[in-house]
């Protein structure tokens, strides 16, 4: 019953903002799907050697939509609602017994353009993405988050774009119930970037900065954001500085050879040498299109890794919201399921591939297919010498020079009509994990690892 109220309450107020001004158009867009997922063994061991009981069949459900209130070419809003729930139980947004399903609001914006100028605002919550060409940002990537973005163009061939993020806030409300101190909690992470997009015929560029304010409170709990810290770190108890460089690329002055590439270097000052954090990521891809039936790619991207020693700090690269993605398993990328993996913890490795997509014989019917080798490039020494490690996971999302696994992907497009489609993903990762580095720090591992699979069926409408 109280879910039927929420769904009146909201088409009410939809409905409402369009009839009270008739000089809005509204625009209506969504995407629902339904889907069956089978993910077993994600932590590379079989439930009997890990004491623990997997759930491996799951149903899930999810719409959202998209509804803009357009004044003119000039000023817009926007109101993205979303519903999603696992059919038949709970999730980590659900009270255990409730029949109450989380509906919400994803993204709430405003964007305008100053009147006689070409200079675009942006306000409000809505998805954040620094350029990212080959395969999404490493750093940061698809974060829904409270931010002020301005952008303009200077010429034909170059633009700026700059913005403000509240990209962490761990209490909304400040007050004494959360500090024995004082009623203020400095546990924000707040950013600011400026990104210059170049243009040239067959050439495409984007230059990008960020600098970040992270309050010393941020890290009290040093798993609070793992991408950010370092192995053997300690809780901040100062303010602390980061910042990131970085550009993408693409080039179709050859098509139809693209060639697309990303670089990035991050690095975090800390108040203390041990919870430092720097490092750099690098990806490309190498497609030809000028095939019908099939686009082959390679693929590679390379990360820094961790040396031998905590004291001085973490060798990785800095992730807020880790957007990147070779693949549909592993790094995540699927059409249907969310990274099974914590991607924010996925570097410190490399991985090299090839890639053959939209493979189409018959009509509406099309595949994927993905070849993925990946290798740590972290020391083995840091997980032998270290005990008692802190953002170090021992089940596959941290791979030493030591560890490497094997991925193969094969996806299928069924497009019965144009809006509506039925996806068939399948996902293996064969992963070898090195048991003289790992059997002392997590004893579960005897030396064999299992597959980890995949098999997700589904049904997605989009308007």
């Amino acid at each position: 019953m109280k879910r039927l109220v929420i769904l009146a309450i909201l088409a009410t107020l939809v409905l409402g903002m369009a009839g009270t001004a008739s000089a809005v158009d509204l625009e209506a867009k969504g995407k629902f799907q339904f889907q069956a997922n089978i993910m077993d063994n994600s932590d590379f061991l079989a439930a009997k050697r890990n004491g623990a009981q997997e759930d491996d069949l799951n149903f899930w459900f999810r719409a959202r939509t998209q509804f803009r209130f357009i004044a003119n070419e000039n000023l817009m809003s926007e109101l993205y609602v979303e519903y999603k729930t696992r059919v038949g139980g709970s999730d980590s947004n659900l009270t255990t017994g409730s029949s109450d399903r989380p509906l919400g609001i994803k993204r709430v914006f405003l964007q305008y353009r100053f009147p006689e100028t070409e200079v675009l605002t942006t306000a409000g919550i809505f998805s954040i993405n620094l350029p990212g060409a080959a395969a999404g940002n490493m750093v940061l990537g698809d974060l829904d988050a409270g931010a002020l973005v301005v952008s303009a163009p200077i010429t034909d061939q170059f633009a700026v774009s700059v913005g403000y993020v509240r990209a962490y806030d761990a209490n909304s409300t400040d007050n004494v119930a959360y500090s024995t101190t004082a009623n203020n909690r400095k546990e924000e992470l707040d950013l600011f970037f400026a990104a210059l997009p170049i243009t040239i015929d067959g050439f495409e560029a984007t230059p990008y900065a960020m600098f970040g304010l992270i309050g010393e409170d941020t890290f009290s709990a040093v798993a609070t954001l793992p991408g950010m810290t370092a192995p053997g770190a300690a809780a901040f108890n100062k303010n602390a500085n980061a910042w990131w460089a970085g550009t993408s690329f693409a080039m179709t002055a050859f098509d139809p050879i693209v060639l697309k590439a990303d670089f990035v270097y991050g690095s975090v000052d800390a108040n203390q040498k041990r919870n430092d954090r720097s490092g750099w990521g690098a990806d490309l891809s190498l497609a030809y299109t000028g095939l019908d039936f099939v686009q082959p790619k390679f693929v590679f991207a390379y990360t820094s890794g961790e040396d031998d020693k905590t004291s001085n700090g973490s060798e990785r690269l800095p992730v807020i919201n880790n957007d990147f993605a070779f693949g549909t398993y592993y790094f995540g990328g699927s059409a249907l399921t969310s990274a099974d993996l914590d991607s924010n913890n996925q570097v410190g490795l490399w991985t090299a591939g090839l890639s053959f997509e939209g493979i189409s014989f018959l009509d509406k019917l099309t595949h994927d297919l993905h070849f993925l080798y990946i290798k740590g490039t972290n020391d083995k020494d840091l997980i032998r010498n270290n005990a008692g490690l802190t953002n170090i996971a021992a089940d596959g999302k941290f791979l030493t020079t030591k560890d490497q696994a094997f991925e193969v992907d094969f996806n299928t497009n069924y497009q019965i009509y144009d809006e509506l489609a039925a996806i068939v993903e399948f996902g293996y990762i064969g992963m070898d994990l090195d048991k003289a580095t790992w059997e002392a720090y997590n004893p579960t591992r005897n030396g064999k690892d299992d597959a980890a699979l995949k098999f997700a069926v589904g049904l997605v409408y989009e308007f």
